[in-house]
């Protein structure tokens, strides 16, 4: 097995709030330039779930690199993922960055970004369980 791989390997959890007006994009792990793609993809589904709504992606218990923390802040990258231009309504994107001292090096540091953690809900939660129905699904059976 390819030790790199499994090492880098994310972990993504959508909470989404009761009113279905806000969705949270919890990650933990290491964000590198292969898995990020993962990620973009996993905000795009939410914003299409939630259109015009609020999506945060909070990358506080997350580790990346400058150069990762410099792409999610790429205004291109920023416009794409909230739908600007694209949507007839666009979300509301808020990126909280990873925490000082938790970066894939401690040598990193950076200026971007908001480091409060959000005041979400934790209503419905799309984690899918051993019989592979997500919580969402359970709520509405």
């Amino acid at each position: 097995m390819d030790r790199t791989s499994s090492h880098h390997r994310l972990k993504v959890v959508v909470h989404i709030d009761a009113n279905m007006e806000r969705a949270c994009i919890e990650v933990r792990g290491t964000l590198t330039p292969a898995n990020i793609r993962a990620l973009y993809v996993v905000a795009r589904r939410a914003r299409t779930l939630l259109p015009g709504k609020e999506i945060i992606l909070d990358l506080s218990m997350a580790r990346a690199a400058m150069d990762i923390i410099t792409a999610l802040h790429d205004p291109a990258q920023l416009t794409q993922l909230s739908g600007e231009g694209t949507s007839e309504k666009p979300c509301r994107l808020s990126i909280l960055d990873p925490r000082p001292g938790i970066h894939a090096h401690p040598s990193f540091t950076h200026g971007h970004g908001d480091h409060k953690h959000a005041d979400h809900k934790h209503g419905v939660h799309l984690r899918a369980d051993d019989t592979g129905r997500s919580a969402r699904d359970k709520e509405l059976a």
